[in-house]
């Protein structure tokens, strides 16, 4: 396979103190000022495979849907195999502003398949929560969150933002204990990411009765970070959205 060469070579004890690491005052200026050019988006529809392509986004935005997430795409067929990128892929003009999300583990590969888009979205996503098999036994998605991929993650963070010519989205779930997963937040905002979206639920908590996600978990990330940070989890019904950001203090 090869999206997870290198990924099992990572020396833990080079992870950096990320406590020691501030974004400077122009990163966190470029990231709202980003957040705000595409209307301060509040309400988002997530990206759910074989569910958010083309006509549910359309759909989504008749009914109030500020900003939407193609599927996620394995960036590696997605750059090798044209009839892959043309069976997931389509967009139109009204459908802006536009996340598209990637799965990986190779920096270039999904430097590379991002160029591809870039012209066509308003963003690219890490796709950092899928917690299915297959992101287990590719070694992308959540099992990416594990500590000793951490200096993996921030090489694909900083490389995607300094390559493309749009910001770089990630999407995470939480870890086991809020310190762990604070620091975590912070090595992504400090290598470049410029939005966060936080699933409150570990990637245990899947199949169809996950339970609740931890917003109390998401409210202190959101206090810890100077980026925009968007609460996913628990939404059931519309009034469940008002609630969630009232306990989040989510962007």
């Amino acid at each position: 396979q090869r999206r997870v060469r290198g990924a099992m070579e990572i020396d833990p004890n080079s992870i950096p103190n990320i406590k020691e690491v501030t974004p400077t005052k122009l990163q966190i200026n470029d990231a709202y000022k980003h957040y705000q050019s595409l209307g301060s988006p509040k309400y988002i529809l997530a990206p759910m495979v074989e569910q958010s392509e083309l006509s549910f986004r359309m759909l989504t935005r008749k009914y109030g849907c500020d900003m939407a997430y193609t599927p996620m795409f394995d960036s590696y067929k997605f750059l090798t195999e044209s009839s892959y990128r043309s069976s997931v892929f389509t967009t139109c003009p009204e459908d802006r502003p536009l996340v598209v999300q990637f799965c990986g583990n190779d920096p270039q590969v999904l430097v590379s398949a991002a160029k591809i888009v870039q012209t066509q979205c308003d963003a690219i996503d890490i796709n950092l929560g899928c917690p299915q098999h297959m992101a287990k036994k590719c070694k992308f998605g959540a099992f990416l969150l594990d500590k000793e991929h951490w200096p993996l993650l921030k090489q694909i963070v900083s490389t995607m933002s300094q390559e493309l010519s749009i910001p770089v989205f990630c999407k995470i779930r939480i870890l086991k204990n809020i310190e762990d997963t604070i620091q975590l937040a912070l090595l992504l905002q400090n290598a470049g990411c410029k939005l966060l979206v936080v699933h409150g639920r570990t990637r245990k908590q899947k199949g169809r009765c996950p339970g609740p996600a931890n917003l109390e978990h998401i409210r202190q990330i959101k206090k810890a970070l100077c980026i925009p940070v968007i609460s996913n989890g628990n939404i059931r019904i519309f009034s469940d959205i008002r609630l969630n950001l009232e306990a989040t203090g989510c962007d």
